[in-house]
Formats: C-alpha cells, structure tokens, sequence
C-alpha cells in the first residue's frame, strides 16, 4: 500500500532518496515539484528518470485533495473538501491587497463549542494530520497564484492539534516545501492556556492570534465553555509569555461582538485593564448570524461607539470590515450546509469569523 506523500517531512524524504543511493538534489526536486509547482502526477516529473518516477508512483501516493464545493465573490473563494482517510473540511482563499491568504483548517469540527460558531455546533470528528493541513494550501494554491500568508482560523482549535498543526507550521516554513515566512503564519487558539506557553518556546517566529470575546470570566463560561477553564487571568500571563519570547511581538485579539452580551461600555474599561502590559492588536468583529444561535451582532452605531471607546481607554484597537459577505464565509457553515444552495441570500449570514 502506498502512503501519502505530503505527511512527508523533508527530512523523511531526503532519507527515503539517499537510502536508495540517489543523489540529494533528486530529493529537492521531487519537493519542489510537489509543493511549488503543485505536480500531482510523479508521471509529470519529466525531469526525472523514468525508473525512479516509476519507483515513487510505486511508494507514494500524490493524488491532490480536490474540492467537492466551491463557492466564492470577487476576493474569497471557499473550498469544501473531503479528506480520503474521510470527513470534511473547510478551507478560504481571501485577496486582500494584492496578495492571497490561505486560511485553513486544523480539525474536522471543535469541541471548544463556542455560542456564536457554526463549526462548534456541528460537533468534534477527528484532528487533521500536518499532511491534510498543508492539502488545503496546496488546493487553494492551484486555484492561481500561490498564497504569500497562511491563517489557522479555519474549522477547529489549533491548538487541540497542538503537535500537527505545529509540524505542519514547520513545513510551510521549510525552505524545501512551501518557504513562507514565519511572519506571514498566524496561528490562532481560542486560548489553550499550556499550549500557549508551550508555543511560547517553539522557536516558530510566527504571529499569534487569540479569539478572547469576552471581558469577565462569567462571559467566557457563557461563550466559550470549552476553554472557560482558563481564567482571563493566565490567558493573560500567557499571551505575556508569548511576546516576551518573541522580542514584545503584539498578539492579535479576537473580540466578536454580540448585542447584549460584550457590548457595553463596561467591557470596554475592562478590556483596557486586561490588555494594559499586553502588546495587542484588538480587532472587533461584528457577530456572524450562524442559524442554530438567536445572538446578534449590536447595530452600527453601537458598533461604533464601542470602538470609540475603546480607544478612549487607548487599546490598539480596529473594527474588521469581513471578506466574502455573500457567501457562506464563517467557518463550518459550508459543511453544515452542503445540501443548501451554493451562494447565500443573506448576506449578513456570510460575515467571517474565526471558527473557534
């Protein structure tokens, strides 16, 4: 039985070439074929003998993850595809500034089981291998040009998959495979306070994003009850951990702003208190409507006068205008909705958001 080859490190790969006596540079051009030109078929490594396309076709398997939906606008374009070890997942190509963002994947489902998230929702299958990680950027890359920054902010909590999704990391940085900058990675958790700290000594130079969506504990029990175990308080301590390991790199925050819940003006002195020795980027989303939940995004207005506020407390604070408002664009709604039309009627139930 062939095994696949993109859960290959390169590692692995220059090993598997120098066991068989072929010289290094072959294994760097089978690497550079996979994940820079997206070849697909050993076949079409012409610059290869054709006893060793042969031999790897033979050991490896190559066949892409392609999707089984797609559905997008002018700037985002969202892929539903189906791994072959099985189940589903989700994963966006956004332009943004002349360049593409990949936002991808780290689990089928969460178990974090956020209110405000259609991927929570629909329940906690499986983790992703790093092979399945670095598929989604491959299928979004031969979609056109290839991506320059890459997100975890797709279905799943990263950090549940702590030890693939920092292998994949690895490999996305690898100057064999996808060579992205560390500092075009984010990597975004709900707020697993030990893999924080844990990440903290990776010596991945990649930035960090925490979904925090709430000023009090009492609000993260309500929110988000699958890390409500971590008081705001160590979130905090970690995310200092962070950015001291990091040369005082600013952690970006996630607040989702939900109408009666986190809007008040409270929240905002409060996220001043928490965030006052954090180097912070705070990034306000409007709620995204998901259909199993009655929350609501506050109106406009308030919207704003929560922004104002919070840079009255001097927060390093933004309100995220969303990619791909007229499709299904939060994370876990395509697959929830794959029976549905492709492209929604309602625009204001395609706001992204992290998926939690």
């Amino acid at each position: 039985m062939s095994h696949s080859f993109y859960e290959l490190t390169p590692e692995q790969v220059t090993a598997w070439f120098a066991d068989r006596g072929h010289p290094p540079y072959r294994a760097r051009q089978v690497m550079a074929g996979v994940y820079r030109r997206g070849v697909s078929d050993f076949a079409q490594m012409t610059d290869l003998p054709a006893a060793l396309r042969a031999e790897l076709a033979r050991e490896f398997d190559l066949r892409p993850v392609t999707p089984d939906r797609v559905v997008q606008t002018s700037d985002t374009t969202k892929l539903l595809l189906s791994l072959p070890a099985g189940g589903q997942v989700e994963c966006v190509r956004i332009a943004m500034d002349g360049a593409f963002t990949a936002c991808v994947s780290s689990q089928i489902g969460c178990a974090v089981n956020c209110a405000f998230c259609a991927t929570g929702h629909g329940g906690y299958e499986r983790s992703l291998t790093p092979g399945e990680i670095l598929a989604q950027v491959l299928a979004i890359n031969r979609l056109g040009p290839g991506v320059r920054n890459v997100v975890f902010m797709g279905m799943g909590e990263p950090f549940h998959n702590y030890a693939n999704v920092v292998s994949a990391v690895r490999r996305m940085v690898s100057p064999d495979l996808l060579a992205l900058s560390p500092r075009r990675i984010t990597v975004s958790t709900a707020g697993v306070v030990p893999a924080i700290h844990r990440y903290a000594e990776e010596g991945l130079a990649t930035e960090l994003a925490v979904s925090l969506n709430a000023s009090t504990d009492e609000q993260r029990r309500q929110l988000m009850p699958g890390v409500a175990r971590y008081p705001l308080a160590q979130l905090m301590e970690a995310c200092q951990h962070f950015s001291a390991a990091h040369h005082g790199r600013p952690v970006t925050f996630a607040y989702v702003l939900i109408e009666g819940v986190n809007d008040t003006f409270d929240d905002a002195e409060r996220l001043a208190r928490l965030l006052k020795h954090q180097p912070h980027h705070l990034n306000l989303i409007p709620l995204n409507r998901v259909t199993h939940s009655a929350l609501r995004a506050p109106a406009y207005p308030r919207l704003r006068a929560f922004l104002q506020a919070c840079r009255r407390h001097k927060l390093n604070v933004s309100l995220r205008h969303s990619k791909g408002e007229d499709i299904e664009a939060a994370c876990g709604q395509l697959r929830a909705e794959r029976a549905g039309p492709a492209v929604s009627t309602n625009a204001k139930a395609a706001r992204s958001q992290r998926s939690g």
